[in-house]
């Protein structure tokens, strides 16, 4: 019964981080929070359960039926705003599942799913999530997958949050030392290190 309740509490927080997070986005960074697609329906939820042969990490779930990921964003970067990746679409995932657990069947985990990418036109590498724990790794079409370890996909959705909200966290860099920051360009959210800056028209939140 405690699991059951802890797996509720999860997916509960997720849905409402991710709530918090697109109504920033809303708010603050239009051209990120067009890049959201509607959410997916139970339909293609289970279809994709069914697919994978597992249940889908509960708070992931939720967030899906929110909103199914990012659309292809003109190559802005816009739909990159957990931390310069995107949310996948779950069809998408479920693509990338199988061709890497084609690719690496030996260190592929089984119940592994691709979460993010890179790169929302051509998905190249990102983070997994082992529906089992709720855990995050890392995937690449070229190299073999990270296991899954220290943050949780709970914990990347609320260390979003808190960079974008108050500028601290566990993204954030530690004082006097280098590294990516949320900022704004062109009405996207945009992560950069200020001292190497890729993007036109960007200024860091703080």
């Amino acid at each position: 019964m405690s699991d059951r309740q802890d797996v509720g509490d999860d997916a509960g927080r997720a849905a409402a981080l991710w709530r918090e997070l697109t109504a920033w986005l809303a708010e603050h960074a239009p051209a990120s929070a067009a890049c959201l697609r509607p959410g997916a329906g139970e339909e293609a939820l289970a279809r994709v359960e069914a697919r994978m042969g597992f249940a889908l990490d509960a708070g992931l779930r939720e967030v899906w039926a929110v909103n199914d990921g990012v659309a292809d964003d003109d190559d802005s970067g816009a739909g990159l705003f957990l931390d310069r990746h995107a949310l996948l679409p779950v069809a998408t995932a479920a693509d990338i599942h199988d061709d890497l657990c084609d690719s690496f069947s030996e260190e592929w985990g089984r119940l592994w799913l691709p979460l993010t990418t890179n790169e929302v036109n051509e998905p190249w590498m990102g983070s997994t999530i082992d529906c089992g724990s709720g855990r995050l790794g890392a995937w690449s079409m070229e190299d073999a997958p990270e296991e899954p370890g220290g943050m949780s996909f709970v914990d990347l959705l609320a260390a979003v949050v808190e960079a974008v909200k108050d500028g601290r966290g566990a993204l954030m860099p530690s004082p006097g030392r280098s590294g990516t920051v949320p900022g704004l360009a062109d009405g996207a959210l945009v992560w950069q290190d200020p001292g190497e800056v890729l993007v036109a028209n960007w200024a860091p939140l703080r």
